[in-house]
């Protein structure tokens, strides 16, 4: 038990440093000060001083997740990095865990992620959906540079398979990817125009059938 000897408004008023015992434990935004009803001479429990500040800091990452999604959808491994590399920055203040920091940690990760699932904003179904509409529209990128893409952003192999396959015909793409290069390379003789062409293709992650294809089609255009 501990009972909370001072309540101090930080400088922008918006969160306040609570004290217990004569010492500083943690800062609490403001919404959650309120709805606690807290006041000075107060005694709360170990677990109520763990439910305050999981509160505070899970409202103020949600609220970060929230700003980050207004750019661009996120798959749900964005986010989890996301998350992960701004949950250790947190200030918990003195306050020391009865399980250890990693644990509230662990928790407000699986409890945002949670939150946003029901928020519906995270689906990696639409992400992946949206990812390849973006590469079709502004960056064509072949069936390779699409799954290894992906990957990275953590979607499952049958989930990228299933979607690249319904979304993604090569051969416009990679004319489109080729055509934009064009004026780069149309000095070239018809040796260095292919193999420039070729890793360019290549690079951009279109098949070998697909680079032949355009490449036979470019030099009788």
């Amino acid at each position: 038990m501990a009972r909370i000897t001072k309540i101090k408004s930080q400088k922008n008023k918006k969160r306040v440093n609570i004290y217990l015992d004569g010492k500083f434990a943690f800062p609490l935004d403001a919404d959650n000060f309120l709805k606690a009803g807290l006041k000075v001479d107060q005694v709360l429990s170990e677990k109520e001083v763990e439910d305050l500040i999981f509160k505070n800091e899970f409202q103020k990452l949600l609220d970060k997740v929230h700003r980050l999604l207004s750019f661009r959808p996120r798959s749900e491994k964005e986010i989890h990095d996301y998350l992960k590399k701004k949950i250790w920055k947190l200030e918990f203040g003195t306050w020391k865990f009865h399980k250890g920091k990693f644990d509230i940690k662990k928790k407000l990760i699986d409890k945002i992620i949670k939150t946003l699932k029901k928020q519906k904003l995270t689906d990696d179904y639409a992400f992946v959906a949206w990812w390849i509409e973006q590469r079709l529209t502004f960056r064509p990128r072949g069936k390779l540079a699409l799954r290894v893409e992906l990957a990275q952003k953590g979607i499952k192999r049958d989930l990228a398979e299933k979607m690249i396959d319904q979304m993604v015909n090569e051969l416009p793409l990679a004319k489109k990817a080729a055509q934009r290069k064009m004026k780069t390379y149309k000095r070239l003789d018809n040796r260095e125009f292919c193999e420039k062409m070729t890793a360019f293709l290549s690079r951009r992650g279109f098949s070998w059938e697909t680079i032949k294809t355009i490449i036979d089609q470019l030099k009788h255009d």
